[in-house]
């Protein structure tokens, strides 16, 4: 299963598979004029999986408002990003 690294603050700045320079967006986003916050009140929080409906032991890192959804690398729509206990793998 693929995880997801996610950049906010109030705002959603990114959402990116965990590996890829998400450092390396946020600096396009702040050139842009997109980011209109502190550099150090922006989040970065790498290893969530995206899903349509959270399971009752997941934590909730973010949930999309009105203006969308988390695309993932195929550009599926999810409305939340979780953390999730992975299952140890059977031997």
């Amino acid at each position: 299963m693929r995880t997801y690294a996610l950049a906010f603050a109030e705002v959603l700045f990114a959402c990116v598979p965990d590996g890829e320079d998400i450092d390396h967006i946020l600096e396009g986003e702040a050139c842009v004029g997109c980011a209109g916050n502190d550099p150090g009140e922006v989040r970065v929080v790498r290893g969530l999986t995206l899903t349509a409906r959270p399971a009752a032991s997941d934590e909730v890192v973010w949930c999309a408002g009105p203006d969308g959804d988390l695309l993932d690398e195929s550009g599926r729509a999810y409305p939340y990003a979780v953390r999730r206990e992975r299952w140890p793998e059977r031997g």
